[in-house]
């Protein structure tokens, strides 16, 4: 036994250890595509507008995920062989002008944030070229709303994924250890582990699949959207290890302190890499969006998946005697939790809004007001939950109607915080400033 045991620490500091070589390959930068230069530099007095103008942004993106426009007309965009961050645009369909305006907009292939500029070329001597009827019909395919809609659903589960595994394992291994030999929380993690590598398997197969130019699989995955799913995917691997002691040994692991540290590790890992492709670091303090990123996840994680773990797996039990213990614990962690995730919110809404003109009228802003009317339903739903409890659930009379009564609470309440989620993971793709 005391063998046994010895081997089980050692595989848990074996999962730390792993765990932080993992992260280390995440790398803290959250560049999405933006325009490094272009030639012809905009601003450029030129006697001649050449026949094609190159840009150079600081990641790679496709042909597809580039849009250029010239008075009204869409210009065909190229890719340059071995230069994936490179492209050429042609601009012999443009209109003869003494200032030439290249309008462009571009979509991080990886995480879908977009951004958009304005490039002047003024010209002495305009060429002669006028448009030409089908140069429309030579614009690049565009396949970004399938890739858009892929993405957003990757995020979504992903998200899901991180917040049930990481709430999940806090609820058994600080309120229910005896959930641990629970087949339903069993089957539960399980599910969450497997949607989130599936997850990241897509969101690397979204950038395989987007990538051009000539660029390898390595090339891609070198990237810094790349190195986080990549990271991401090891990460849930060793999520699997955790959990897989979970199936082996149940209660008792979950009380051991070496489980104990490489699920901390292993869920901290999974929250930090989450959180690299938000829009938190975009803002004028980078590394107080980051840490109120990490914070919000973590106070998301700890409600959501501690509510689903107690609707799906524990309230049908029905046991009044683990209600009465359990709930109220789990009741001051989700007071916890709101509070950190309205204050970091706060901080993170003051990181991005402020920064972006015109938010009001952006997609953006519509998704966060959605989310926004979402979280304060759940928390009307969690106050009510929370009455119950204090009026009903610890009294000797009618408690099986209040136990019923506080289930159908504690599932609505679960429903919407999993709708809150999915907002925000719908977030993380659009733009602010769009």
């Amino acid at each position: 036994m005391t063998r046994r045991r010895g081997l089980a620490q050692l595989g848990a500091l074996a999962v730390v250890a792993t765990a932080l070589l993992t992260l280390g390959l995440a790398s803290p930068t959250q560049a999405h595509d933006e325009l490094e230069k272009s030639t012809p530099a905009t601003g450029t007095t030129l006697k001649k507008l050449p026949a094609h103008a190159t840009l150079v942004f600081s990641e790679s993106l496709g042909p597809d995920d580039l849009t250029v426009t010239a008075d009204g007309t869409r210009l065909k965009v190229d890719a340059v062989p071995g230069k994936p961050a490179t492209l050429t645009v042609d601009l012999r369909p443009v209109k003869p002008a003494k200032t030439v305006l290249l309008d462009w907009q571009a979509e991080d292939p990886h995480d879908g944030h977009e951004s958009s500029g304005v490039i002047a070329l003024h010209v002495k001597a305009s060429h002669a070229a006028a448009a030409t009827a089908d140069a429309n019909a030579h614009a690049p395919p565009d396949d970004s709303r399938l890739i858009t809609w892929v993405t957003v659903a990757a995020r979504i589960v992903g998200y899901l994924a991180m917040a049930v595994f990481v709430g999940g394992l806090l609820f058994l291994s600080l309120l229910w250890p005896a959930g641990a030999k629970e087949p339903r929380s069993r089957l539960l993690l399980g599910i969450s582990v497997a949607a989130g590598i599936a997850a990241a398997a897509t969101s690397e197969a979204v950038v395989v699949w987007r990538s051009s130019g000539g660029m390898t699989l390595r090339q891609a995955l070198n990237e810094d959207f790349g190195r986080v799913t990549t990271a991401m995917a090891l990460l849930w691997l060793l999520a699997a290890v955790v959990v897989a002691a979970v199936f082996q040994r149940g209660e008792h692991v979950v009380r051991e302190l070496p489980w104990r540290v490489a699920a901390l590790i292993v869920g901290a890992g999974l929250i930090r890499t989450t959180g690299m492709n938000a829009h938190a670091t975009q803002g004028a303090q980078p590394t107080w969006g980051a840490a109120a990123e990490f914070l919000h996840l973590v106070g998301i994680s700890a409600w959501v998946g501690g509510l689903t773990v107690m609707t799906v797996c524990l309230l049908p039990r029905r046991s009044i005697a683990e209600l009465e213990r359990i709930v109220p614990k789990f009741s001051t962690i989700a007071m916890l939790s709101v509070l950190v995730i309205v204050s970091s919110g706060l901080i993170l809404s003051w990181q991005i809004i402020s920064s972006v003109d015109g938010f009001w009228h952006t997609h953006y802003a519509r998704v966060l007001f959605i989310k926004l009317a979402l979280f304060a339903t759940v928390l009307l739903a969690a106050m009510k939950s929370k009455s119950w409890v204090g009026r009903n659930l610890t009294s000797s009379t009618h408690r099986g109607s209040a136990v019923g009564a506080f289930i159908a609470s504690v599932a609505t309440e679960t429903v919407l915080v999993i709708a809150v989620l999915g907002a925000a993971s719908v977030l993380v793709t659009s733009s602010p400033g769009v």
